[in-house]
């Protein structure tokens, strides 16, 4: 902890045991100012470290050497925390230390954990048993999903979950490699995220591949927008909307640094907005060029969950094939702590909104009778949900509330080999999921988790096909919030789904 050496003589001279705050069921625990803190709680009393000579010798600052630890990622020397002490406070304190300390905002990585007032585990699913009737296991349900149906070349996968976003240098390369055999083997949707397209994604799973076009635009070029399948203009996310993001040079390897386009000792900076798409005629002008260069293929943008009447009315206008929103609580490999806790909306509380202004455009485009939100049917941009999407039960749920499918990002990652250390920024990952130190990436067993990952969708498939065999239903584009109760009213007159009573 300090430079103080655990000899008998300066155990002798150690006031510890003379101290009002010694705590005395701790074994003769000594000389904390070189072995570090006390294995018990403290119960501060008056400090005796100033008056001993073991203090003087070594020239110490700072007292209460039996609390003291290393905290936050800046390894403040601070007292610990308390075993009844609200983790929350604790952590603010810490951070507070930390901007004293370094002079710049707490950075920190995966998605938030504020809990928030309503949860998808606040809606169950209305099973069919006699006015409806659930269907046998051997009885067909259809979950297959249309990416962009209206496009001239429609993006259509075997199952409405997709892996979300994850740019390369944020995530290691074998991850991105498993992220894309696995898309490949099971027929699904996977995106590139805003760090260019690997050699080997694109010659293993370009027919899978939604390539982002983000605002830092990294390694794109108009032959890589041309082997896409779908291509998802990146506004904002879930993490960090409104905000540009960066990525630090220790994180740009010579490979990262090629597929980006890069100079070495370069950093990756993504803009808050695009400089060529701050009107909406500018957006719509971008989205026919896209359209163009790739003869047709579906072209959607990526928010994060804010002003959604007015952000999907402007895109809606601009002729997009698809939306993806991404919600309060979305995962990143690094973001300023301030922004991921204050900024945006849940996407239990942004998705209903969302569908229903979709379906409010489509209806007034078709000059359509139907009532807003009866029919996902009706809605021919297609909508997809993010940000904090876990379960099978949570992506059923979100397509009940009017998404076409899903974008899973953590929970994928967790399905490789994450556990969740929330040390992505750092580089240090353990798991070698978002670290380049080969040391680390040998953690990381890529055919191993291709099967762990296609294991957790393939099961996923199967229980939100079990869920919709429990509604009395056969295809996933027939589930709706009609199907839905909410346990919660005040939930319920957010989602516009029935309450109990």
């Amino acid at each position: 902890m300090v430079n103080v050496p655990d000899t008998e003589e300066n155990r002798n001279k150690c006031h510890c045991k003379k101290c009002p705050s010694y705590p005395h069921n701790c074994k003769g625990e000594l000389l904390y100012c070189s072995k570090g803190s006390s294995l018990m709680e403290i119960h501060s009393g008056g400090c005796l470290c100033k008056s001993c000579s073991v203090y003087f010798k070594y020239d110490l600052e700072g007292h209460y050497f039996c609390d003291k630890e290393f905290a936050g990622d800046a390894f403040i020397l601070m007292r610990k925390k308390k075993k009844d002490e609200d983790p929350v406070s604790y952590q603010k304190m810490v951070d507070i230390k930390t901007m004293a300390e370094t002079g710049k905002s707490v950075v920190r990585s995966m998605g938030s954990p504020k809990k928030i007032p309503f949860s998808f585990d606040d809606l169950h699913f209305i099973p069919a048993q006699i006015s409806k009737i659930p269907l046998n296991k051997e009885q067909d349900v259809k979950i297959s999903v249309s990416i962009g149906p209206n496009a001239k070349k429609p993006f259509n996968v075997s199952s409405p979950i997709l892996i979300s976003g994850m740019s390369y240098g944020a995530v290691s390369g074998k991850t991105r490699a498993v992220i894309s055999h696995t898309a490949k083997n099971l027929n699904i949707g996977f995106n590139s995220g805003e760090g260019g397209v690997t050699h080997e994604e694109m010659e293993v799973a370009s027919s899978q591949l939604i390539v982002q076009y983000s605002t830092g635009r990294f390694g794109l070029t108009e032959n890589i927008l041309k082997k896409a399948s779908a291509v998802e203009i990146r506004f904002g996310q879930g993490a960090y909307p409104g905000k540009g993001s960066y990525l630090p040079s220790d994180k740009i390897t010579p490979e990262v640094a090629q597929v980006r386009n890069l100079k070495k000792g370069e950093g990756a900076y993504s803009p808050a907005h695009h400089p060529d798409m701050k009107t909406p005629d500018e957006i719509k002008d971008k989205i026919e060029w896209i359209k163009k260069i790739t003869n047709g293929v579906p072209v959607g943008a990526k928010i994060g969950c804010g002003n959604l009447e007015d952000d999907i009315k402007i895109l809606f206008e601009a002729g997009v094939d698809f939306i993806s929103i991404d919600g309060f609580g979305g995962g990143t490999g690094a973001t300023d702590s301030f922004v991921r806790e204050n900024v945006g909306l849940p996407l239990i509380a942004a998705l209903p909104r969302a569908a229903r202004v979709l379906n409010k455009l489509e209806n007034e485009r078709e000059n359509s009778n139907l009532e807003i939100g009866e029919s996902k049917n009706q809605n021919k941009v297609t909508l997809i949900a993010g940000g904090g999407i876990k379960t099978s039960a949570d992506m059923a749920k979100c397509l009940a509330l009017g998404a076409d499918a899903v974008y899973l990002g953590t929970a994928a990652l967790i399905a490789i080999n994450c556990q969740q250390h929330r040390i992505c920024h750092t580089g240090k990952c353990p798991t070698g999921i978002t670290t380049h130190k080969p040391t680390l990436l040998r953690e990381l067993n890529v055919p191993e988790s291709i099967q762990k990952l296609e294991n957790f969708i393939k099961v996923s498939n199967e229980e939100i096909t079990q869920f919709i065999r429990i509604i009395g239903k056969n295809d996933v584009v027939e589930i709706n919030k009609d199907d839905l109760i909410s346990l919660n009213n005040d939930l319920s007159k957010l989602t516009q789904v029935k309450w109990l009573i």
